[in-house]
């Protein structure tokens, strides 16, 4: 796999092999960087704009692959903001039940006391949410790689040459990591 083209190149072809790759090597480090920014200090959130660059070159070439516009790395996206926020729904109550209770608490401030006072509450107590629910986002968004990425992964390749370029490697072809 040529890490420079998989994950800094928006043009050009991937198999589901080097999508596979690419994807777990990203997902690894905006994980690394998603538990920094937590624990360690929000300053590590810059970081991931980054990396959304590079999840855009992984599924748009996988994309391309099958002929198909990188645009709909927007559907791809869409789907991650619904999982992530369908799964923090179900799972903060049951993985960081300290921070389903401060969220509670910004509610019952936002009814009683006006949203300005929601606010500045939420924004006093923003980095100890964000620690006691670094748990749900981490599972979260593992979740949601996963799926997308298990889409992106089977999404059929063009077997002949397409706007896009060449076609990938077939499966039967050695694989020689370049």
């Amino acid at each position: 796999m040529d890490v420079q083209h998989v994950l800094l190149s928006p043009k050009g072809r991937i198999g589901p092999s080097d999508f596979g790759r690419g994807l777990i090597l990203l997902t690894g480090v905006m994980m690394l960087v998603q538990i920094a920014s937590a624990l360690v200090s929000p300053a590590f959130g810059i970081l991931q704009y980054p990396l959304v660059f590079s999840y855009v070159c992984v599924f748009g070439k996988r994309l391309h692959d099958g002929g198909r516009t990188a645009w709909l790395y927007l559907a791809f996206l869409a789907g991650y903001f619904f999982i992530v926020t369908v799964g923090s729904a179900f799972l903060l109550p049951v993985l960081s039940p300290d921070a389903f209770s401060m969220q509670a608490e910004f509610q019952k401030l936002a009814q009683s006391g006006g949203i300005a006072a929601a606010f500045d509450a939420m924004t006093q107590d923003a980095q100890e949410l964000a620690r006691q629910s670094v748990l749900t986002t981490v599972v979260t968004f593992l979740i949601a790689s996963g799926i997308l990425g298990l889409i992106g992964g089977r999404l059929k390749s063009d077997p002949s040459s397409n706007v896009y370029g060449p076609p990938t490697a077939r499966s039967d072809q050695p694989d020689t990591f370049s």
